[in-house]
């Protein structure tokens, strides 16, 4: 896998991703100095259901597979991210998350993510707005009525 990005070149990475949306790129450089990079070998598991997560992960290469205790699955790819639901509110997880391919993520711990929040609540108000709009989409495909 090739080098790590430079720090523009994560502030580029980041804005690629919908929880960043809308953010400017001095906004996105102080997400970018908080995220430690991770490579990762196919077959990791990255999260597990049930189990209470301190970190949120983005995608920047590679693929992995979300399981619901339900049974329900999804694929995720670059650009997308997972884990932000157990760092907002403390819960446990609500899949298991595993590497299908080898992976570079970006990662933000907790409390590196609350930092962030505290000292700018646009970022927090922006990020909440995603989430937010996230939680309804979800809730539309999930929904007799839709």
């Amino acid at each position: 896998m090739p080098l790590w990005p430079s720090r523009s070149e994560k502030v580029k990475l980041l804005q690629r991703v919908a929880l960043f949306e809308g953010l400017s790129s001095r906004q996105l450089a102080q997400v970018a100095r908080l995220v430690d990079e991770v490579n990762v070998a196919a077959g990791k598991r990255l999260a597990m259901a049930g189990q209470t997560g301190r970190e949120l992960f983005v995608i920047v290469e590679g693929r992995a597979l979300a399981r619901t205790p339900r049974g329900r699955t999804v694929q995720l790819g670059p650009g997308q991210f997972f884990g932000e639901m157990s760092l907002l509110d403390g819960g446990p997880r609500s899949a298991t998350v595993e590497a299908s391919t080898p992976m570079r993520l970006l990662v933000i711990g907790y409390r590196e993510f609350w930092q962030l929040l505290a000292e700018s609540p646009l970022i927090a108000k922006q990020i909440m707005r995603v989430l937010s709009n996230r939680l309804r989409e979800a809730d539309a495909a999930f929904s007799p009525c839709s």
